[in-house]
């Protein structure tokens, strides 16, 4: 029983240390554009701004902005926090990470922001 109470207090331990993120020198290789995450490294941390255009099936959306169109990968627990609509004139915030696969790139979204609404 000890062993349990033990591997719980230490799992609750780690699960906190992963919610931390490091921001002092170098986390500037942040990638901000649709453009820059082909020339990004596997999971190089990604923050876009802009908006989702289309889908493309499952999980997988097509993601632009100013700079060009990227393919992100959005779970569907993800839209549980999203009390609206998105449409492709919805303009969204989304944070997560490069993803190589080997039919190429694509950014695998950890948390989706709505930012508000434009006119197109």
């Amino acid at each position: 029983m000890q062993k349990l109470a033990y591997l719980l207090v230490l799992s609750s331990f780690c699960s906190a240390a992963a919610l931390a993120a490091y921001t002092g020198p170098g986390a500037e290789n942040r990638v901000s554009t649709a453009s820059q995450v082909e020339q990004a490294n596997d999971d190089t941390q990604v923050e876009l701004t802009g908006y989702l255009v289309k889908s493309l099936g499952d999980e997988t959306y097509l993601f632009r902005d100013d700079s060009g169109e990227v393919k992100v990968e959005i779970d569907h627990d993800l839209w549980r926090n999203i009390n609206a609509d998105v449409k492709e004139s919805t303009l969204v915030k989304l944070t997560g990470e490069v993803d190589k696969e080997w039919n190429g790139k694509e950014v695998e979204i950890e948390s989706i922001t709505l930012v508000g609404e434009t006119a197109k």
